[in-house]
């Protein structure tokens, strides 16, 4: 809705003129906008409870107007006009034109009013844009590609590179810019990536707490906002990752991971159940080097598993698994117990409901119970 339409139905509610369907619309707008309420109501207070002064005001500049017609010949006051030419007359009474102008005129300065103050109060609060004629050029050039949670995509670059988006995903990259000198792309999320071999443009990876570079090679990368770690795990090639906290690079080989957490608690069974990991405590990070996991039965590399359309986890917390959950189903999973979270748990799903998942690791683990209500999950103590 643009500004204008929202100064136009504004106004004809306040002037008691709005139709049922304007009303609707001007509601309509309130709801989007419900922080725009508060300045509605402001507008509307201030309609109802006009000073005295205010109406001397709009008298006086009614009679500086008639003042300006009389000068140019005009003369509004009396109450027949003769025409010199005709036998006819018009009627004017002066008390009914006067109340008629000055409601017009009243109208026209309520108008005013309301667009002066919405337009400072929507170019300086107002958060989510209501309409804008403004192009920003960037943004017409970057693509970007989004999943939700739930589901999973799969897409290919202007390289050729492929790449595997996981649930609740976002890949963003620049039409023109892409290729020309290096191939740049920023991922929000989990995305597995087939990079094409190019020596002298390196494929870049953003995400909020590592830059990844690579020349060509087959890795993954999960990096969703709220969760604890990142993690990228080489399968094939080599890739070179710089900590956006720490200068120095690491250079990761085939089958290594690196997580990168911002809880102790987050990585503790990993180093523990790693082979010979190494780790880095700074202030403000925990830094792991360790090996993919690999299932011995089918040799299943857990962290590319989610590719196959399995939601595989070994060892792994509780929280990582409904995290996890969360994205695979789309579904929110809530912990009525802190400590339940702390549970490791092992598992394969490919085909089965949320519902045959919980029950499943309820059979095994039956330490919890779970509520589901349509897209909310509970998990509580048994």
């Amino acid at each position: 809705m643009s500004r204008d339409r929202i100064f136009t139905l504004l106004s004809r509610k306040l002037t008691d003129e709005a139709t049922a369907s304007e009303l609707a619309e001007l509601e309509d707008f309130i709801k989007e906008y419900p922080d725009q309420k508060l300045s509605i109501d402001t507008i509307a207070a201030f309609w109802d409870n006009a000073c005295e002064k205010d109406q001397d005001f709009l008298e006086a500049t009614y009679h500086l107007h008639l003042d300006r017609l009389k000068n140019r010949g005009f003369n509004l006051t009396e109450t027949k006009t003769d025409s010199p030419n005709t036998n006819t007359y018009i009627d004017l009474p002066a008390p009914s034109f006067k109340q008629k102008y000055f409601k017009k005129l009243l109208a026209a300065f309520t108008f005013l009013i309301i667009a002066a103050f919405l337009f400072f109060v929507f170019t300086t609060n107002t958060k989510k844009p209501i309409t804008s004629n403004y192009v920003n050029v960037a943004k017409i050039n970057q693509s970007e590609v989004s999943t939700k949670n739930g589901s999973r995509t799969k897409i290919q670059l202007p390289d050729g590179t492929a790449v595997w988006l996981n649930g609740s995903s976002k890949l963003v990259y620049n039409n023109e810019q892409y290729g020309r000198s290096i191939r740049e792309v920023t991922l929000t999320g989990e995305g597995y990536f087939d990079v094409v071999k190019n020596a002298e443009k390196p494929f870049i990876i953003h995400t909020s707490k590592m830059d990844i570079k690579v020349l060509g090679t087959v890795f993954n990368v999960r990096c969703y906002p709220g969760e604890k770690n990142t993690e990228t795990s080489l399968l094939r090639g080599s890739i070179e990752v710089t900590l956006r906290s720490r200068k120095e690079k690491i250079m990761l080989k085939p089958s290594e991971k690196l997580i990168v957490s911002d809880d102790i608690v987050a990585v503790a069974a990993t180093i523990k159940n790693a082979d010979k990991p190494i780790s880095i405590v700074t202030p403000d990070q925990i830094i792991v080097l360790r090996h993919l996991t690999v299932l011995p039965k089918d040799s299943t590399i857990v962290e590319t598993a989610w590719v196959e359309n399995r939601l595989v986890f070994s060892s792994e917390s509780f929280e990582e698994v409904a995290l996890k959950m969360e994205k695979w189903y789309g579904v929110e999973i809530k912990f009525a117990d802190e400590k339940l979270k702390l549970y490791r748990l092992t598992g394969t799903f490919e085909k089965e409901t949320i519902s045959e998942a919980l029950g499943a690791i309820q059979i095994s683990t039956p330490f919890f119970k779970y509520k589901i209500n349509h897209q909310n999950i509970s998990i509580f103590k048994q």
